[in-house]
Order: structure tokens, then C-alpha cells, then sequence
């Protein structure tokens, strides 16, 4: 079957399969090295050649509803670039793609009635270190051939390492985003300015950590984070949201993308949902959205260095203001983020990666700054207009209040 264009990942992919050596297949690389679309490639090459042969392969990830957003997306999209997709052989309800003669189940891990008694001739656990091992022997023991995982080392431990990679049946691949000439200039750029050199650390950039795990796709330790006490939940509660609720919009186009959250708070605990994380949106675009998702009413903020644009929005009906920001605004509203437990819905795939990878600054001795990085940070500037328009006045409001009657 012709591929057109292929990757070194995908060549080498299919050679160790071909080879008959391995049951197992670990993909370890750095982002945007071709892992994803040389893994859905070489399924499309599977399917082709097991055709009048039924198949069933598990497509996993640690939550199901993280599946639409991310590794179904993606093979959508891929069959599509190929003319291979089928509306009619996609059941979005169960969320099966049919192709040939096999079936693509995909199922979220945090689902053990499924998981523990599906039987598949193949499985494939994207984003690999999110798993556990009980995730992956519990479809193993019912697969009666092979095994895919693929991940970004984001740690260095893991059970891949010790429990998997060890073994002589399985086959160990590492990808760089050098090996793949299909990443976009735009992410590459990105990549790259993660490099440690003194270019990058005069432009603000460089960052050790990241530029191990998304360039050389190297294990690192997990260094400097600025948000940690965040957890991940299905939904924001109904009673939080009739308490406290209002959305933060951060503009892009681009290179960046228009990032909208929801955001409801109660006491000292905060929930999050994305509702939208996207490049080429117009104005019209935003405020279709945003009535679209019943928020046209709720009070907004958005970047005060647009005025037009929320001019224009608020023409729309849509309740949406400028934030005032000011000198330190940026350390002030993560400070008050960092006050509250976080909790940010199960859905919202790309808040969970800000709040994965935002990191302070490090300079080319390795100390870290007390500024973040420029990166992973839509979502949560967004978030952070909330935090500075609501959550900080209201907290010095009560404080020059009980000053005022005495109290302290």
C-alpha cells in the first residue's frame, strides 16, 4: 500500500513488526517526532494487508473523554488526508472506526469494566506514561497478538522502563523531531527556542527540562513547576458553578490559539473547563462560541490589549470586559491561582498539558527565576484575568473591610 510521504519512524516501525522478533512496541520520543502519525500509518498498513481477515485493536489513553480531542482526532484527520475515511464505518456512540476489515475500538483506561474484559488482536496505549501496569497487563492477558505504546518521557521512572523495555520481545525506538520531515515550521521554531543556548536564554526561552523531553526526548526529572496542587475531575459541579462562574478569554490567531476556559471557585477549591482551544478564530468566531456554549450571558474577561476586538464581541450581547492589569499582574495572578485547589475537568486535554509543563524560567547557570516561561500558558492567562478581576479584589476587598471595622 502507498503512504506518499513516510516517516524514518514509520520505516523502522514496520521493519522490527516485519521482522517477527517482537510483541511488544515502545515508542519513546521527543514531541512532534512523527510518533502519532507513523503509529496511525502503520495501522493503516496493518488493516490493508490483514484485509478479509477480521480484526479488533484497542485505542487507548488514560481517559475517555480525552479520545475525541486527541488520538481519534488525529486518525480521523490522517484517514481523511488519505481518502480512506468512512462517515458510515465511524460509530461516534461507541466510538469505533472500521477500516478494511479491522476494527479500531477506542476506549478510555479509567473504564475497567470495558478494559478488563475486551479481547483484541492488538492494542495501542497512546501517551504511555499516564498508564499503569495494571492497564496494560490487563489487556495484554487478553490480546492475542501485540502491543503499542508510544509517550513523551516526561519522568525518569517509569514501569515502561523497568518492566518493558527490558524485555528481549520488546522493540525500543527513539524519535527526535528531526526525524520527521512532517512537523509544521511553526512547531519546530517552538521546539527549538527550548535549546540552552545563549540565544535562547538572552530571548527568555531556553529551558533545560523541556528541551530534554520535547527535543532530544530524553527522561528528565519533573523541575520547577508552577502549578502542582491541581487534580483532574469529570465535571464542574453543578452547585459550584450556580455559585461562581465566570470565563476568562485570552485572543490568538496564528501562531497562538484563542484559548477560553470556564471558571467556577467555592471556598478554597477552584474548577476549570476549556471550552475552546483554537487558531484562525475570528471575533464572530468567538462570540458564536461563546453562545454556542451558553456563555453569552455570563460575565467575561478577556486581554485588555485588545479593546477592538472586545468592542466588537460585546456588541454581539456577549458579556465580556477588558481585565485592568498592572505592573507584577502576571506573578500576582498566578499567586492567587496558587491559593486555591485546582480541579480541572477530565475533557480539557489542553489545560491539563499547561498545567503539565508550565514552568518558571531558568538562566544558563541552571537557577530558576521567579518568572514563568512564555509557553503552555493560553488556558491559564485566561484563567489568571479571572483570577486578577474576581478572586484578588475580592480577597483585598474583605481584608480593607475588617481593617475598616477594626477586626485586625
Amino acid at each position: 500500500m502507498q503512504l506518499g510521504l513516510v516517516t524514518k519512524v514509520f520505516l523502522e516501525l514496520q521493519a522490527a513488526y516485519q521482522s517477527r522478533q517482537f510483541n511488544v512496541f515502545v515508542l519513546e520520543g521527543g514531541s512532534r517526532s512523527g510518533k502519532t502519525h507513523s503509529i496511525i500509518q502503520f495501522w493503516i498498513s496493518w488493516a490493508w494487508q490483514n484485509q478479509g481477515n477480521p480484526k479488533r485493536v484497542a485505542v487507548c489513553r488514560l481517559k475517555g473523554t480525552w479520545l475525541s480531542a486527541t488520538v481519534m482526532k488525529d486518525f480521523v484527520d490522517i484517514l481523511k488526508g488519505y481518502g480512506l475515511y468512512n462517515a458510515s464505518r465511524h460509530n461516534r456512540t461507541s466510538k469505533i472506526i472500521t477500516l478494511y476489515h479491522t476494527e479500531f475500538w477506542f476506549m478510555g483506561l479509567d473504564d475497567p469494566q470495558k478494559i478488563h474484559g475486551f479481547a483484541c488482536d492488538a492494542f495501542w496505549i497512546n501517551e504511555a506514561v499516564e498508564a499503569t501496569f495494571n492497564d496494560y497487563a490487563q489487556l495484554m492477558q487478553r490480546c492475542s497478538g501485540f502491543a503499542m505504546l508510544d509517550y513523551n518521557p516526561s519522568t525518569d521512572e517509569h514501569w515502561i522502563y523497568d518492566k518493558l523495555c527490558k524485555r528481549p520481545r520488546t522493540y525500543y525506538q527513539h524519535s527526535t523531531l528531526l526525524d520527521n520531515p512532517l512537523i509544521p515550521a511553526n512547531a519546530r521554531e517552538q521546539i527549538l527556542s527550548y535549546e540552552p543556548t545563549e540565544a535562547n536564554y538572552a530571548a527568555g526561552t531556553a529551558d533545560k527540562r523541556k528541551w530534554m523531553i520535547y527535543g532530544l526526548g530524553r527522561r528528565s526529572a519533573l523541575e520547577g513547576l508552577i502549578f502542582e496542587n491541581w487534580d483532574t475531575v469529570p465535571a464542574i459541579p453543578d452547585w459550584a458553578q450556580a455559585r461562581h462562574h465566570r470565563y476568562g478569554l485570552d485572543f490568538g490567531y496564528t501562531n497562538d490559539v484563542t484559548a477560553l476556559v470556564g471558571v467556577a471557585w467555592s471556598g478554597n477549591e477552584l474548577w476549570l473547563h476549556e471550552h475552546c482551544y483554537q487558531t484562525q478564530m475570528t471575533n464572530p468566531d468567538i462570540g458564536k462560541k461563546l453562545i454556542i456554549d451558553g456563555l453569552q450571558q455570563v460575565k467575561g474577561y478577556a486581554d485588555s490589549s485588545e479593546p477592538k476586538s472586545i468592542e466588537e464581541i460585546y456588541r454581539m450581547g456577549i458579556n465580556l470586559h477588558p481585565v485592568v492589569k498592572g505592573a507584577g499582574s502576571v506573578i500576582n495572578g498566578i499567586d492567587i491561582l496558587k491559593r486555591y485547589k485546582i480541579h480541572i475537568t477530565e475533557s480539557s486535554v489542553n489545560a491539563i498539558r499547561e498545567f503539565r509543563n508550565y514552568t518558571f524560567m531558568q538562566d544558563k547557570n541552571g537557577r530558576w527565576l521567579n518568572q514563568p516561561i512564555d509557553d503552555f500558558n493560553h488556558l491559564i492567562d485566561a484563567a489568571r484575568y479571572v483570577a486578577l478581576m474576581e478572586l484578588g479584589q475580592k480577597k483585598e476587598h474583605r481584608k480593607w473591610t475588617k481593617q475598616a471595622l477594626g477586626f485586625y
